[in-house]
């Protein structure tokens, strides 16, 4: 559940494309999302794809991403839900879990979390959705300061309806 952990961290933004609504295609690990309008696709070491807004507020730029991890057989998505929660609470200063609830995502059964924390100097709102598919664990985190919450939510509603599994 390491991965979980490097998608709800700040991300750097070395920007190396562009993107306008496009969609990202990753063969390798199964999946394709379409980026956020506007955004860049960034390199961020730990995870498959990132993308970030094409404006900072306060030295923060909003960012979604996707990582997969992989899992040992038999992990069920309440046990993945667990132990990322576990996680999270190690590395996130003063997380929050704001709500947790089951969703879809790719037509698979999966799990939506929303939490807050803090990390360095920012006060930060998350919004993460997780599926589990073939003993890999697909992760999408949003991220933007709290302050800015309300804007991430058609953000993310966007990206994970996007998402598919290509297998």
């Amino acid at each position: 559940m390491q991965h979980l952990m490097r998608s709800g961290v700040l991300l750097a933004t070395l920007a190396v494309a562009s993107v306008a609504g496009a969609e990202y295609v990753n063969a390798a690990e199964g999946f394709a999302v379409t980026a956020p309008k506007g955004w860049k696709q960034v390199s961020v070491p730990g995870v498959v794809v990132a993308f970030v807004a094409p404006t900072t507020a306060a030295k923060f730029s909003v960012n979604t991403n996707v990582t997969v991890e992989p899992l040992p057989a038999g992990v069920t998505i309440t046990q993945y839900a667990q132990a990322a929660q576990g996680t999270l609470k190690r590395v996130i200063t003063d997380y929050k879990l704001v709500s947790s609830r089951n969703v879809t995502l790719g037509g698979v059964a999966g799990r939506e979390q929303i939490f807050s924390g803090r990390q360095g100097e920012f006060s930060l709102y998350f919004m993460q959705t997780f599926a589990l598919s073939g003993n890999k664990a697909y992760v999408l985190t949003g991220t933007t300061q709290l302050a800015d919450k309300t804007k991430l939510t058609p953000v993310m509603a966007a990206f994970v309806k996007s998402f598919k599994f290509k297998r």
